[in-house]
Formats: C-alpha cells, sequence, structure tokens
C-alpha cells in the first residue's frame, strides 16, 4: 500500500496536470503562454511599452488594435494578413471596402522592427497583433486575459477574402448570427464581440445607410425608424449625406472600456444598423440588457471570446513565415 506521502504527492500531481490540460486546452494546437520565455522574453514587455506610448498620445487607438485583431483573425485566421500591403498584381485585405479607414498598420511594423533589433526572425506580426489588442483593451479600462503565442506569419491576402468573411455593418440579426457561426461563434458571443465598439471610431462610410438608405431609399428621410430621434439628428449632422470620410465616436464614452455601449443600444442609439439589430431579436435584447448591467459578465466573457478568437486558423511550426517587416512578405 502506497504511503500517505506518496498519496498526496500523486493526488498533487494530478491536480497539476489536470490543471495545465485545462489551460493548454483553451489555445490552438502549437500556441502556449511560453512560447518566447526562451528564444524573447522580453516581447511581451515591448509590445506593452509601445501601447502605452500610443495611448498616451491618443487613448482611442485602442479601438484600432481590436479593429485589427478582429479583422485579422475572421479572414483566413490570425496570421497578420490584414497588414500586407497591395502589389502590382493583387488587391490585399487592407483594400477591402469592409476595412475602409483601417489604423494601426504602421504602429505594428514600429513594434515590429524593435522586436526584429532585439529578437531578430522571432516574434510574428501576428502575435503582435494580439497582444497589442489586449493591452490596449486593458490600459482604457477594459478587461484582460492571458495570450498564448507562437503565431506565424501568412503569405495570402487579398481584398476578396476580407469582402467575403467579415461582417458589413448593414447586416440584420440573422446575418449577424449566421456570420459568427461560421466561425464557431454563438449569438452570445456575437453580442459579446460587439461590446468592442464601446471604444474607437468609425467613419461616416460604415453609418450612411443607417441614416440615409435604411429601407434602401436612399433618402434623407430614410433613416432607421428604430434610431432615438435626437440621436439621429447628431449624426446626421456629424455624417451629412454623401460623405463618407467624417470620422466620430462609436459611444460617448469611446475612450473608456465600459459597459455604456448596451446602454446606448437598448435607447435607440446604436451607430450602426449591426449595433441595432442586436435588440431585433428578442433573446439577444435580454443579452443586451445583461450587459448594460454593472454587475453583468461582459468584462468575462468579452476577455474570453478574445482569446477563443485569437485560436482561428493560427499557423505554427513551420507553417507561414515570421516577416521581417509586417507590411510585406519575406
Amino acid at each position: 500500500m502506497a504511503s500517505p506521502r506518496v498519496s498526496l504527492f500523486l493526488l498533487v500531481s494530478l491536480v497539476f496536470f489536470v490543471t495545465l490540460s485545462a489551460a493548454e486546452s483553451l489555445y490552438a494546437t502549437g500556441l502556449s503562454e511560453s512560447f518566447y520565455d526562451t528564444s524573447c522574453p522580453q516581447a511581451a514587455s515591448i509590445v506593452d511599452a509601445f501601447v502605452t506610448k500610443y495611448l498616451q498620445k491618443d487613448r482611442n487607438f485602442a479601438g484600432a488594435f481590436n479593429r485589427l485583431q478582429f479583422h485579422d483573425c475572421w479572414v483566413g485566421g490570425c496570421d497578420g494578413s490584414v497588414l500586407l500591403n497591395s502589389t502590382a498584381t493583387n488587391q490585399a485585405e487592407r483594400e477591402a471596402h469592409v476595412n475602409f479607414g483601417l489604423r494601426g498598420v504602421a504602429e505594428i511594423d514600429e513594434i515590429k522592427a524593435a522586436l526584429e533589433y532585439a529578437c531578430p526572425g522571432v516574434v510574428s506580426c501576428a502575435d503582435i497583433l494580439i497582444l497589442a489588442a489586449r493591452d490596449a483593451t486593458v490600459k482604457v479600462g477594459g478587461p484582460t486575459w492571458t495570450v498564448a503565442t507562437g503565431r506565424r506569419d501568412g503569405v495570402q491576402s487579398t481584398d476578396l477574402m476580407a469582402d467575403t468573411n467579415l461582417p458589413f455593418p448593414v447586416l440584420n440579426f440573422s446575418g449577424l448570427v449566421a456570420n459568427f457561426a461560421a466561425k464557431g461563434f454563438n449569438a452570445r458571443e456575437m453580442i459579446t464581440l460587439s461590446g468592442a465598439h464601446t471604444i474607437g471610431r468609425s467613419h461616416c462610410n460604415g453609418i450612411l445607410p443607417h441614416l440615409y438608405n435604411f429601407t434602401g431609399k436612399d433618402d434623407v428621410t430614410d433613416t432607421d425608424p428604430a434610431m432615438d430621434k435626437e440621436f439621429s439628428v447628431l449624426l446626421k449632422r456629424l455624417c451629412p449625406q454623401g460623405n463618407r470620410t467624417n470620422t466620430i465616436f462609436i459611444d460617448s464614452t469611446a475612450n473608456h472600456f465600459d459597459r455604456l455601449y448596451y446602454q446606448n443600444v437598448l435607447g435607440g442609439r446604436g451607430v450602426f444598423i449591426t449595433d441595432s439589430a442586436l435588440i431585433t431579436d428578442p433573446g439577444s435584447k435580454k443579452v443586451v440588457r445583461s450587459f448594460a448591467k454593472r454587475s453583468s459578465t461582459f468584462f468575462s466573457e468579452f476577455a474570453a471570446a478574445m482569446v477563443k478568437m485569437g485560436n482561428l486558423g493560427v499557423l505554427t511550426g513551420t507553417q507561414g513565415e515570421i516577416r521581417k517587416t509586417c507590411q510585406f512578405v519575406n
């Protein structure tokens, strides 16, 4: 019979193994929380320092980093392909209609240059995107989450891939559910990730259909009837008909990650058609009401959804490459 001491050791070892296995199962195969511990132990701190610098200059840049992760991972996986430049023979993802006004590419490349100086050929652009989105969210009051690294960079990027995968801001509720389901996310996770609209800004390009073409009439009076009247007047002043390039904050606390987005949606103050769509379904509206409350689980569910998103279509091992600069393949 085993001694009590041996039995206790086996029990502790089993608990450790199960806990470790559970943690690792959160991530795609090939990703690890300790991936750069030996090859570039300062990687995370370098990314964090640069994100701090950018947000000190413009706190609203947190929304840009969140958008970059989503727009990268949703198109062929989290492989940094959204950062690639077009070539003479190829229109890259950044040229897609749905990527109009995308910010943060030059900043990611600046972080990459610092990492190349510290650890040449080690840290991928894909990982930098994921780390920057997490760090930026935390620095503007949002939740934190553990980032597993080890992604490698893709070499393919086309505007068609982006326009056929990313959700356009004119989708109704069923369209949103279908788009997220195609990536393995349920309706609640879709509503959760929509909460990223609590930070950031948008060009009027994505807002005009909500104000002037809601039913297809393309008329100054063709506004979503469910939109708060005073809010629609404000938006029309900021986004005159035909003006695609003006920029507005997505909510009144757009430099702070909070629950106000859901309160705005409930009050008819959703900026995009996709925002307002969240309360057109009874079940979805119930979730929005829940997330609008101070005691809600929105923060923890958002963190979990971002971890899950970071697993999409990752390249690991010998797949892909580690780019020298993020806007060009090697």
